[in-house]
This record gives C-alpha cells, sequence and structure tokens, in this order.
C-alpha cells in the first residue's frame, strides 16, 4: 500500500516537473546583484556596544569589594545591628495593622527590598540613556 502512494507521488512529482520551464535571470542580473551588495556594505552598521561600561563595572566591583572588607573587617559591636547604623530602625519593626497580625520581616528581606529599589533606580536612567542613544544613532 504504501509503494502504491510513493509511486503515485513519484509520477505526480515528474509530471509538474515536466511542464514546468527552467527559469533563466535577466540579462543584467549579476550587474544588479553586484550593486546591491556594494551598497549594503557601504551602509551604516551597527556597533556592539555594551550596556554596562568598563568604568561602571570597575565602580560595581569596588562597591562590592567595600561591602565585603566592611562585612569582614568591620563589623558593629554585637548589640548593634546595621539598621541602627542606616537609621532604619522604624522599617525593622514594620508591622502590617490587622492584615497580618503574625507577619514579622526578617532583616535579610529589608535588605533585599531596599537594594532591589536602589538597584531600580539607578537601571532606569542607564537604560534610558542607552535606548535614547541607540534611537539617535
Amino acid at each position: 500500500m504504501k509503494e502504491s502512494a510513493d509511486n503515485h507521488l513519484d509520477h505526480l512529482s515528474l509530471k509538474v516537473m515536466g511542464k514546468s520551464t527552467t527559469e533563466s535571470p535577466s540579462f543584467d542580473f549579476t550587474t544588479t546583484l553586484m550593486s546591491q551588495i556594494n551598497t549594503l556594505k557601504t551602509s551604516k552598521v551597527t556597533t556592539y556596544v555594551p550596556l554596562i561600561s568598563k568604568r561602571i563595572w570597575a565602580l560595581i566591583l569596588m562597591g562590592v569589594i567595600a561591602i565585603f572588607g566592611f562585612a569582614i573587617f568591620g563589623s558593629p559591636a554585637e548589640n548593634q545591628s546595621w539598621l541602627s547604623d542606616l537609621s532604619l530602625d522604624r522599617i525593622s519593626g514594620l508591622e502590617l495593622p490587622n492584615l497580618m497580625p503574625n507577619f514579622n520581616m526578617s532583616q535579610t528581606l529589608i535588605y533585599a527590598v531596599v537594594l532591589f529599589g536602589l538597584m531600580f533606580c539607578i537601571q532606569i536612567p542607564i537604560l534610558k540613556r542607552y535606548f535614547d542613544k541607540r534611537l539617535d544613532a
């Protein structure tokens, strides 16, 4: 059964190919194509520009090293917390009234939320400047 279907498809393809004519390009096809290629070579090429420059990476690296250095060598006394140094004591005692009476935010969560907000506020101007430059070019 499969052989008969294959034979039928073979006969059909031979019939279609027999009726079609071969196409040939126009007389000046090569010159037209080469002129189009030359115009593409002379057109403006988009170059890769990193979103974060090397100078910003250096600043980020110095900041991370400073944070680790403070955590290792300059840790606060045992009775103090980092939030008291940053004067963020009111955030550490944050409770949502009557919505979640047993919900207490850990210090790690507070640090993560504050750092996320800070990074978000830093990234928006950088991205805006990047896309403005990209549209101008």
